[in-house]
């Protein structure tokens, strides 16, 4: 079984408050501990910018999910990658409340 590397970004719709996110969070650690997901969830008042690390086929299934939620436009995988190691092995998903993405980003170098 393979692993990879997912870096998504998409724009919130305006709707969106601080509690949709708070609840987005806390689906995102549950469903992601259920199904061997790691990564880092970054929102800056507007848009969301994502990595997911984990089996391949459990990313692919999760990604599907993420891009049917209405929650969210403009939907675009901006990186992908098979990796060995997690960046984030110690965060079914860390929150980076920030409007700085490079803690997302950067875990593309790793």
């Amino acid at each position: 079984m393979s692993m990879i590397r997912l870096l998504y970004f998409s724009t919130a719709v305006p709707s969106v408050s601080k509690a949709d996110v708070a609840d987005i969070f806390t689906v995102a650690v549950r469903e992601n501990e259920k199904h061997g997901v790691t990564g880092a969830l970054a929102y800056n008042g507007r848009n969301f910018c994502q990595v997911l690390e984990g089996e391949e086929a459990a990313i692919r299934q999760l990604i599907e999910n993420i891009q049917k939620d209405s929650r969210h436009s403009g939907f675009k995988i901006l990186d992908e990658k098979p990796i060995e190691t997690r960046h984030f092995a110690d965060w079914s998903m860390l929150q980076v409340d920030s409007l700085d993405f490079s803690v997302v980003i950067n875990a593309m170098q790793a």
